[in-house]
């Protein structure tokens, strides 16, 4: 009894909480500048109502697709306000001429929900897997991966955004990683190297961002070229991306810079269409039941926590609690591949119970 009642105290406690680098809802350090006219209390509405709106919309690029933020920027009156969980003023300065302030915004994911659902929008919040990424620059015949000159790495990880739905992992430049692995392995798809090194991190997958920048004397220009590969279940495959219409090849100057914000963007895009693809199967219920086991309390809850947050309320109901195990019935429009994939990020697979007709366990 006193188990029973540690799980149901701890499951709230785990379903409450919010871990905040999974939390895309949370906009951190919102920057605002404004010109100092004398009245703090309405410089700092003013800032926050700024701070507000900035957000919503840093949300909206991460959640929809770019023709429902151009219908959202046609609606007039939007009280973004009612959105808002809390936020938080972190830094403010004040001078005589001057007003700055930088604030995060934390939204209600519910109240969010339900806006674009009213208006018709479908919102992508389901987070990836970790992908480990391997970013090769190869700049005038030179390969660079974990050397201190490769700026495609510096400049992909400053465009990278920590609390977006894409995670990706960019391992340090070090002489551990040069020995573990090389640039020329990568391009040569060394397929147990890479496997080797993925373990190493406690990653399964891996995404290949290969650079080549090249001078041309005779046109004067530099000439770029870039590739995505992706490494995922033991296999080494195409990443759908559109390369070849996201930058132009040749240029007066590097575009090292533009290059990674381009990359960057198409990677979360990649994630978008891969969560939308789930969507457009959306289509019939599958009711089925799960089992959770209580080996370990702590995990148990974990594993729950995560499950829940990936079906809608009322998804997944309790139906039978004894000291060993907890049976939960799922009724969802996700299919079980559906669901394996979204749960890819938590290491979390559900698989058929070969004893029990129409239910399913948890492996993690």
């Amino acid at each position: 009894m006193i188990k029973f009642l540690i799980f149901f105290i701890l499951t709230f406690l785990v379903l409450a909480s919010t871990n905040a680098k999974e939390n895309i809802y949370l906009i951190e350090n919102n920057e605002i500048y404004l010109e100092n006219e004398g009245n703090i209390l309405a410089l700092r509405q003013s800032s926050k109502n700024i701070a507000f709106k900035n957000a919503f919309f840093i949300l909206a690029k991460k959640i929809l697709e770019p023709k429902d933020i151009s219908k959202l920027q046609q609606i007039d009156n939007l009280n973004i306000e009612n959105f808002v969980l809390d936020f938080i003023l972190q830094d403010e300065k004040i001078s005589e001429t001057n007003y700055f302030a930088k604030v995060s915004v934390n939204f209600n994911p519910e109240k969010i929900r339900i806006f674009f659902s009213k208006i018709n929008i479908k919102t992508k919040t389901h987070i990836s897997e970790n992908y480990l990424v391997l970013p090769i620059y190869k700049k005038f015949n030179t390969l660079y991966l974990w050397e201190d000159d490769n700026y495609w790495y510096d400049n992909l990880l400053a465009e990278y955004d920590k609390q977006g739905l894409l995670k990706l992992f960019f391992p340090k430049k070090s002489h551990i990683n040069k020995f573990r692995i090389s640039s020329s392995q990568v391009l040569d798809e060394d397929m147990n190297i890479v496997k080797q090194f993925l373990n190493y991190h406690k990653k399964k997958s891996a995404i290949i961002l290969y650079l080549d920048e090249k001078y041309n004397h005779e046109k004067k220009k530099f000439e770029s070229d870039l590739k995505f590969r992706l490494f995922n279940k033991n296999k080494f495959s195409d990443l759908n991306v559109l390369t070849e219409k996201i930058f132009t090849r040749e240029s007066e100057s590097s575009q090292v810079e533009m290059i990674a914000k381009l990359a960057i963007n198409e990677l979360q895009t990649w994630w978008k269409k891969r969560i939308e693809d789930l969507d457009d199967q959306l289509d019939v219920i599958n009711s089925f039941y799960l089992s959770l086991k209580f080996n370990d309390l702590k995990k148990s809850l974990f594993v729950e926590k995560k499950i829940r947050s990936v079906l809608s309320s009322g998804e997944m109901i309790l139906t039978e609690l004894n000291k060993d195990y907890a049976v939960y019935k799922v009724a969802s429009e996700y299919s079980l591949e559906q669901l394996n994939l979204v749960l890819e990020s938590s290491e979390i697979r559900i698989e058929k119970n070969l004893s029990l007709e129409n239910h399913y366990t948890v492996s993690y």
